[in-house]
């Protein structure tokens, strides 16, 4: 997870949002409510400028270079958006500097210092990432938001003033230039798919993308931003104003991380779309969508449980919600957060027509429920947002799907389900097991010296070789003859059912990699294979490269992904022989069906619960 940079960019973005709050925070505290007002202005100006232009010009740029485009790939109409956005914007600010911005006129250069400064950061992150700098992406997203706040920290040390606040806005983003993002690099990271033709490339145009990108970011937006006037129209007091943009507020907070995981994702389904990989893309978005609906629903439990407390905490009493309003909130975002990464596969493919009705008609969905007889306002209005992200999902979802004409018939439906099945599941489970997974790669750090997760090579389908990712359970100074005189016994005795494959007193585990182990949590993090598409949640498990020597690399069950359980993993799990272990793989592979993997997928969760594994080294 570390060395392709996708670590990274959740670790910068997750600092980066810490960062942004601190910032507002501290502002709010050292200037009052009535002096933060300019800055809560400019930050909302910024906020809507920043996603509604800037992002999808940082979505072209990537998708430009990961096709192979060179130099300055920013194309003029883009330089001009983002002129006129910071021209509005100035207008707006003079227009209205005695009611927001204290009679300051000045604050109209802000705005446009603020919309110019970041439109080079977001073209600089789009090379980052279009160059699959994604570590560098990761950093350079933490280091904006951390540069704002120190200088924001040394205004208030000198002396609080709007003016200062208003400067550390607009000076965060130069950081980026520290990336020198514009040099290509002269190794770049290899591409996860094969390498683009000239062929390939060109049947990708972007003819409308931007500007569909720009649309469809506009309805997604105002879908995510109107919630507190609509409801004001609907009636709503000053307190239920409140109540709605703070719960709304805190509920999207989430979506900053999506808002740049999408760097990660679009260049490797822009690749997809290059070469024609169209039942994988299918799979991503079924995959996607699955998650999301699922995800969705623990969620609204999660926001009508811990929700209302939340927004009081951050806001105060006065600010809390009814169980229902946050949970259903919750439900929206999440299904918001899902449609975002599926609207990646039509960026992909260059198709922002059906990117931006899907968006449209979320709006369209969104504005007939608000026709419907619901008394409290702050409900009507959670109720049409989930509405409408429930509708953008489904839109996004058929459009993803939908064959263009002269496309052939998809092949094998059992491929394309499993796939689905498998990034639908593995998002799931890593949503709702990463507090898990942290605590368990906490305890393996304090445990014992040496890293949490580590990387080791396996045999996958086709007999080729990948990087098996899990969480550490062997000392790192391990004496690697115990392994070694396993094997020469296996090679002995493979037939034999009294060897069993796990290592009986194994000298090498450590005690905490003895209890992950035995409940295997120590294979959560294969859950990132199946997403890379290298494993399959059922499969045959994958075997080191030694011990698929020793059955053969013609054997059927390297016909298959291997998985992170299997049949024979509810069949004895490691206290079967290698020999016994093999049959019931081969016979896996000659009977796999959907309804075998979701069979074997329940029996896991029992044989886990029920009968704990010994200590195995697979």
């Amino acid at each position: 997870m570390r060395s392709d940079g996708t670590l990274d960019i959740v670790v910068g973005s997750f600092v980066a949002g810490l960062a942004a709050y601190a910032y507002q925070f501290l502002g709010g505290h050292s200037l009052g409510a009535e002096g933060f007002a300019p800055i809560g202005a400019l930050l909302t100006a910024h906020f809507l400028a920043f996603v509604i232009i800037l992002l999808p010009i940082e979505q072209f740029v990537i998708r430009r270079l990961t096709l192979g485009a060179r130099g300055w790939v920013v194309p003029v109409r883009a330089v001009a958006l983002t002129v006129s956005s910071a021209g509005v914007g100035a207008v707006v600010v003079w227009s209205t500097a005695d009611s927001y911005f204290l009679g300051d006129t000045s604050f109209v250069w802000f705005v446009i210092g603020t919309v110019s400064f970041h439109f080079f950061f977001a073209v600089g992150r789009g090379y980052l990432a279009g160059y699959r700098r994604f570590r560098s992406y990761g950093y350079v997203s933490a280091t904006a938001s951390l540069f704002r706040l120190a200088l924001a920290i040394g205004v208030v040390t000198m002396g609080a003033t709007v003016q200062g606040f208003a400067w550390a806005q607009v000076l965060g983003p130069v950081v980026i230039f520290l990336w020198r993002p514009w040099k290509r690099p002269e190794q770049p990271m290899p591409s996860s798919r094969r390498d683009l033709t000239d062929e390939h490339i060109d049947t990708m145009g972007d003819r409308g993308l931007l500007s569909g990108l720009v649309l469809s970011s506009a309805a997604s937006q105002a879908l995510l931003l109107a919630g507190p006037l609509v409801a004001a129209g609907l009636g709503a007091t000053d307190v239920q104003f409140s109540i709605t943009f703070a719960t709304l507020l805190l509920a999207r907070a989430p979506l900053t991380l999506g808002y740049n995981l999408i760097a990660r994702v679009l260049p490797p389904f822009t690749e997809m779309a290059a070469t024609g990989e169209e039942r994988e893309l299918r799979s991503w978005a079924r995959g996607l969508g699955i998650a999301g609906a699922a995800l969705a629903v623990v969620g609204g439990f999660i926001g009508a449980l811990i929700g209302p407390t939340l927004v009081a905490i951050a806001f105060g009493q006065d600010f809390r919600p009814t169980a229902l309003v946050s949970g259903v909130a919750a439900s929206g975002v999440v299904l918001a957060a899902s449609a975002l990464f599926i609207g990646q596969v039509l960026v992909a493919r260059g198709q922002p027509t059906r990117l931006a009705l899907a968006w449209l008609s979320a709006l369209v969905a969104a504005g007939a429920v608000l026709v419907l007889p619901i008394s409290d306002p702050i409900l009507h209005v959670t109720v049409a947002f989930l509405a409408g992200e429930a509708v953008a999902l489904g839109a996004l979802i058929v459009g993803a799907l939908a064959r263009d004409r002269g496309e052939g018939e998809i092949s094998h439906g059992y491929v394309v389900a499993k796939r689905s099945m498998d990034i639908g599941g593995s998002l799931i489970a890593i949503v709702l097991l990463a507090p898990v997974l942290a605590l368990a790669a906490l305890a393996v750090r304090l445990d014992s010296r040496g890293p949490a997760f580590f990387r080791q090579l396996r045999t996958g389908r086709g007999g080729k070789n990948f990087w098996m990712v899990k969480l550490r359970t062997m000392a790192i100074d391990h004496d690697p003859a115990v392994f070694h005189e396993h094997l020469e016994a296996m090679k002995r005795g493979a037939s034999d059912d009294e060897y069993t494959i796990s290592i009986d007193d194994d000298s090498r585990v450590t005690a905490v990699g003895a209890r992950l182990r035995r409940w295997s949590l120590d294979e959560l993090p294969n859950l990132w294979n199946v997403l890379k598409g290298s494993m399959s949640l059922v499969g045959p498990r994958p075997l080191v490269p030694a011990e698929a020597d020793l059955i053969g690399l013609d054997n059927p069950r390297f016909t298959v992904k291997p998985g992170v359980t299997g049949y024979a993993q509810v069949h004895g799990r490691d206290t079967i022989s290698l020999e016994v272990r093999t049959g019931l793989d081969e016979k896996y592979v000659a009977d796999r069906s959907i309804r075998l993997d979701l069979k074997i997928l329940v029996k896991t969760a029992a044989t886990v619960f029920r009968n704990p594994g010994a200590e195995s080294k697979g």
